[in-house]
């Protein structure tokens, strides 16, 4: 593992599903490790409601990740699925609250069992496209080997299964959690400043890796009102569906007979928007994000896995605000190394 100064962290257990159940969603092998070079950023393009979001603004790409070598570990930010509110909050407060607002895993460092995964589920086709960029090979290589070697990490591990390790960068001075605020706002995190509840997204992590290893800074990127609306629309028009549809988690929150009289969809939906568009993942009055939407002044500062590339209008090559990896173009990785890997992404 890396060197840098190791800060112990004690991981409590999760008990919302059956350990079968925890264990086929979090852990499994890889068929073999994956191609990309050290310092390549990773992206992929996914379904789920992020997708929707970054569809309805004009993009693609929905994940981005930090590669540290062939078959090595990987460094990202992401968060598994939230779980429902007890009885009888869920009535009011479909989706717990403090699941939204801690974003777990966050920024975490997990081998390539564990991003397989991640990736492609339990035997799932997985996404729809998987490549990486290099650029300038040397400098993304030190991006690789600063967040490898100079950043500090909690040592830490799966809450599906102890034996696995999974750690944790320390930046800012604590653990980094998933924030869905960073879609509307990445406030100080491109250049390590103060960030609400410490948080990150995939894109917003590769734009701080970018930065701290000294190769400048990636100025987000600002969306319009009418972007931004759309946004809002499709993250809660997403959540409101895969409820309805009795998709996954968002599912069994639509089926539950406790609620009957309620339209506990439609809350959770609320709920999930407000996340985003206010940083208030505690309330599911629709209000908060529709107020939001409807303020024809707001607009939305961020950085997408599509900019950190130079995708979809966004800058590349060599043109002021382009990042080092968006000079290349898009690879195929390819699982090609040899033996099996196990592993977790939570």
């Amino acid at each position: 593992m890396n060197s840098a100064i190791v800060i112990p962290l004690v991981v409590a257990s999760s008990c919302f599903v059956s350990a079968a159940a925890a264990a086929e969603q979090a852990c499994g092998y890889s068929s073999a490790g994956w191609n990309a070079p050290s310092g390549a950023a990773v992206f992929s393009v996914g379904s789920g409601l992020i997708g929707d979001l970054l569809n309805a603004v004009g993009e693609i790409r929905t994940h981005s990740m930090l590669s540290h070598g062939p078959g090595k570990w990987v460094t990202h930010a992401t968060m598994k699925q939230p779980t429902e509110n007890s009885w009888p909050a869920v009535c009011s407060t479909p989706v717990t609250p403090s699941d939204l607002i801690e974003g777990y895993p966050g920024l975490s460092q997990v081998n390539q069992g564990g991003i397989y995964r991640f990736l492609y589920g339990s035997g799932g086709s997985g996404p729809a496209s998987l490549t990486y960029q290099v650029g300038d090979g040397k400098k993304a290589a030190s991006i690789g080997d600063a967040i490898w070697w100079e950043v500090a990490y909690y040592a830490d591990h799966s809450i599906v299964d102890e034996g696995v390790e999974i750690d944790r960068p320390n930046i800012r001075g604590a653990r980094v959690r998933y924030s869905l605020y960073q879609y509307r706002t990445t406030e100080g995190t491109p250049t390590g400043g103060p960030a609400w509840n410490n948080g990150m997204v995939c894109s917003s992590f590769l734009a701080y890796a970018h930065y701290v290893d000294g190769q400048g800074a990636i100025p987000p990127y600002t969306y319009g009102h009418e972007k931004l609306a759309n946004a809002a629309n499709a993250l809660y028009a997403g959540v409101r569906d895969s409820c309805e549809s009795s998709l996954g988690f968002w599912g069994s929150i639509g089926t539950s007979i406790a609620c009957l009289t309620t339209d506990i969809c439609g809350k959770a939906a609320n709920q999930v928007a407000n996340c985003m568009a206010s940083h208030a993942c505690d309330t599911s009055s629709g209000s908060l994000w529709r107020g939001v939407r409807d303020t024809p002044s707001t607009v939305a500062v961020s950085i997408s896995p599509d900019r950190i590339g130079g995708w979809s209008g966004h800058v590349w090559g060599t043109q002021p605000g382009a990042t080092v990896w968006s000079a290349d173009i898009g690879h195929n990785v390819q699982w090609n190394s040899g033996g099996n890997v196990y592993g977790c992404w939570y």
